[in-house]
């Protein structure tokens, strides 16, 4: 019967191994086993039972197959798996902080380069805007333009003051025949002398000799004694009719995105530089005294000319990096003559002055290119009421330098000669239209006695006819 029973369960286990391996493995077969093995006084399992049961019961940790993997290999496999399952997420983790942290970076040197372009534009613009206004060490800017000859939005041309620095000082010498044709009608040259062993020159008196119509340069006299060796500048006023290379201009050029300066040195650039900086645009307006924009149409009329006191310059430019900048600067003309009260005259010309009630000064002055009975003749038109006229008479007597005023006569209105009288004063002197007569009846003026002319309103001075050289007008309201 044990026999049969052995076979039995040995059928049995044969049938079911999985589920005995499994209870083996969790520990629960080992009771089995030890209660199949364990010595009964009653019928027991055999020889040959016993052995077949062993063939199925669990193998403990020191009775395992060479060919069945332990627990430490199996807990390796699990390690490996899932270290590379960590893997990935790392490295998905790491793109995506590679990403932020280089679409971070991209922006801060995107922004960083914008504002770079953008710092880099005005400084360019900047350097530009102070070329136009001051000029560079050794030339003048816009502001210090004498006169303007002529202006566009994007071109403007102007005579600069000339510096004659030609000559030296020769014992016995005092006349100097100076390089350029000063203007008619501007001021004496500015003489400055630089004496031997000193670095800083001194202003010294000189006076123009008048050569008439002559075309011939002026000479200057020394008014003082200068030491032989010193070194003489003369600055003046030149006229560009006679002596063109004495014009300037400044000028916008699309095609290359840059402004020149012309001059006597040549063409040059004055907007380039080494970021590539390009100005896109660049556009000047005029203004008089009163802010009112002159010549809005485009080019400036003649006539208008004298009414600029002030220039706007507008400028636009795009770095390499396709930023833009803008600058917008106001000039304002130091030597324009509504600001100096200086006024060339030339036959034609109308000048708008203070009427009688509200002038202050109005003087004939720097009268040169005199010849015997060269005449003179002014015309104050008010805009409504009689016109007052003045004619002068010069004198240049044979073998004399010296031009004289010779008789002046007053007409109100014109036609009616009012008053007349015979000067013979030095033309270098110039005449007060304020004091004409011993009365003051006819003179420009109101100034409270018994006169006869007044002129109210807007007046404006018309320069009749002219036949010296030239001459200005000073004019204070």
């Amino acid at each position: 019967m044990g026999f049969a029973f052995g076979s039995l369960l040995s059928q049995f286990v044969s049938l079911r191994p999985r589920c005995f391996l499994a209870k083996a493995r969790s520990g629960g077969s080992n009771l089995f086993v030890n209660r199949l093995l364990r010595p009964s006084t009653g019928s027991g399992l055999g020889l040959s039972e016993v052995e077949g049961l062993r063939r199925f019961a669990p193998r403990n940790d020191t009775e395992k197959s060479p060919s069945e993997p332990t627990s430490h290999d199996s807990g390796h496999r699990t390690q490996i798996a899932f270290t590379l399952i960590e893997l990935l997420i790392a490295l998905t983790i790491s793109m995506m902080i590679t990403a932020a942290l280089y679409f971070s970076l991209k922006t801060a040197l995107d922004s960083w380069q914008t504002t770079q372009d953008q710092l880099v534009g005005q400084q360019v613009l900047s350097q530009v805007v102070a070329q136009l206004t001051e000029g560079l060490p050794d030339t003048y800017g816009l502001r210090d333009a004498l006169e303007i000859i002529e202006g566009f939005p994007q071109h403007i041309s102007v005579v600069m003051p000339w510096t004659d620095d030609t000559h030296d000082v020769y014992t016995g010498i005092f006349t100097y025949t100076l390089n350029k044709h000063i203007k008619p009608g501007t001021s004496l040259p500015i003489a400055d002398v630089l004496l031997p062993e000193s670095q800083h020159p001194k202003v010294v008196p000189i006076a123009l000799l008048d050569q008439g119509h002559s075309d011939d340069y002026p000479e200057v006299q020394i008014k003082t004694t200068v030491p032989a060796g010193s070194h003489l500048r003369f600055t003046f006023h030149p006229d560009q009719r006679k002596d063109a290379d004495v014009l300037m201009t400044f000028r916008y050029d699309p095609s290359q995105k840059a402004i020149f300066v012309d001059d006597k040195e040549g063409s040059r650039s004055i907007s380039d530089n080494l970021f590539g900086v390009k100005i896109t645009d660049f556009a000047l307006r005029y203004f008089d005294n009163t802010n009112t924009e002159v010549g809005s149409e485009g080019s400036i009329d003649r006539e208008d000319i004298l009414s600029i006191t002030g220039l706007e310059i507008a400028l636009k430019a795009v770095s390499r990096g396709g930023h833009t900048s803008e600058a917008i600067s106001f000039i304002s003309l130091r030597n324009a003559h509504l600001h100096s009260g200086h006024l060339t005259l030339k036959e034609g010309t109308r000048i708008p002055i203070p009427n009688s009630k509200e002038v202050k000064a109005l003087v004939l002055t720097n009268l040169t290119g005199i010849e015997n009975q060269d005449t003179l003749t002014l015309e104050a038109r008010p805009a409504s009421g009689k016109v007052w006229r003045l004619q002068l008479e010069f004198a240049k007597p044979a073998g004399s330098p010296t031009p004289l005023i010779g008789i002046y006569s007053i007409e109100y209105p014109s036609g009616n000669k009012v008053h007349s009288e015979r000067l013979n004063t030095t033309a270098e002197l110039g005449l007060n239209l304020l004091t004409l007569g011993p009365n003051g009846l006819y003179d420009y003026n109101d100034d409270d006695m018994q006169d006869s002319v007044i002129l109210d309103g807007k007046v404006t001075l018309e320069v009749a006819k002219m036949d010296i050289g030239g001459g200005a007008i000073f004019v204070r309201p």
